[in-house]
């Protein structure tokens, strides 16, 4: 039985508490909650069944107090470097929510910090276990598709600045693509087997919306292997919905297209002789999948098991990509992330031998 502590109760930390963390009652226990916001940490506590003298107003003081092997951290990005530190310090797993940092900078500074510490540390990438994309994935596998050419992926919602889930995020510049388009630019690494060669594109907003910002970005981007991909993230869409969890996918290989819609049906499109062919998978519901599925994983590679596919030295190459968009977003140029991520993880090894 491992002893967790939960850094951050408020927000999507209440599903933690509430939800994620109780059904593994059988692997951990968490021994104290560290949240600014009193509400917020006493409503985990009741979830988890902490003390009241183990509900923390600062995770330092928490961290240094007690004992423990596991940190959850599900706080903000840009405020999550201290908490890595700290808890890297003690020695304790850490599992953290997506993404790793709000910049490539503070990015390689937690990559710098885990290194250095050798403890096991993994980013919540829940998008890749969703049940959708799992039966999306086996059917990818069938010989007959053969190899992919080319990618679309669209998240287009109709939202307002009031039903954004989370406004302050919109005031934040580019956080709808590192916080946002950060989960799909992820699945299409997962989805092609690869990491990005480059990325370019645009992010602009619209005077009739109710954001002050951008609301829109599209993307193309070459994968390392030669697949094109087109991505469209839109705030203000009108017409089709496709949000979260119900993204569109079309993806056209050498044996058809294979396309995924807001409706969880998987559509295999054959062009052949006697006309279109459409074969139809619905994929099997997991109630567990997502979150649950990396939790357990995560304390499986605690148990001595192989380490997930969501530790820092996989997921910096997504991160390298989403910043390498939002590079390219602002300059209008084409943005070569193997260069930026060489060039991060020669850092990252020097700053581990110290020489910088």
């Amino acid at each position: 039985m491992y002893r967790g502590v939960l850094v951050g109760a408020g927000g999507f930390g209440g599903a933690w508490s509430r939800t994620f963390l109780p059904y593994f009652r059988d692997r951990v226990q968490i021994v104290a909650v560290a949240d600014i916001d009193a509400a917020a940490r006493e409503r985990a506590g009741d979830s988890l069944g902490v003390p009241a003298d183990r509900l923390y107003d600062s995770y330092e003081r928490m961290l240094v107090e007690v004992d423990a092997d596991v940190c959850f951290i599900v706080i903000p990005p840009a405020a999550r470097s201290g908490v890595v530190r700290t808890a890297a310090s003690r020695g304790l797993a850490i599992l953290c929510e997506k993404p790793i940092g709000a910049t490539w900078e503070q990015t390689l500074e937690i990559g710098s910090i885990v290194r250095a510490a050798g403890i096991p540390f993994a980013i919540m990438q829940n998008y890749r276990e969703q049940s959708r994309i799992r039966a999306l994935k086996q059917v990818l596998l069938r010989p007959e598709l053969q190899s992919i050419n080319l990618i679309d992926c669209r998240f287009a919602v109709n939202y307002t600045i009031d039903t954004a889930g989370g406004a302050f995020r919109h005031q934040i510049p580019d956080a709808f693509i590192y916080e946002g388009a950060e989960h799909h630019l992820d699945q299409l690494r997962n989805l092609t087997g690869v990491g990005a060669d480059w990325v370019q594109g645009h992010q602009w907003g619209q005077a009739w919306s109710t954001f002050g910002g951008n609301t829109t970005v599209a993307l193309l981007m070459r994968m390392l292997n030669g697949v094109m991909v087109t991505y469209e993230m839109n705030h203000v869409e009108r017409g089709p919905q496709n949000g979260w969890h119900s993204e569109y996918y079309r993806i056209n290989t050498e044996g058809g297209t294979v396309v995924l819609d807001a409706d969880d049906v998987i559509r295999i499109v054959r062009d052949t002789p006697g006309g279109e062919v459409v074969e139809e998978v619905v994929p099997v519901h997991d109630d567990h999948d997502e979150h649950y599925a990396l939790i357990g994983q995560f304390f499986d590679w605690l148990d001595g098991g192989p380490a997930p596919f969501n530790t820092f030295d996989d997921n910096v190459e997504t991160m390298a990509l989403t910043f390498a968009a939002v590079e390219a977003t602002h300059t209008g140029e084409r943005v070569d992330v193997g260069e930026m991520l060489a060039a991060g993880l020669a850092r990252l090894t020097a700053s581990s031998n110290g020489l910088e």
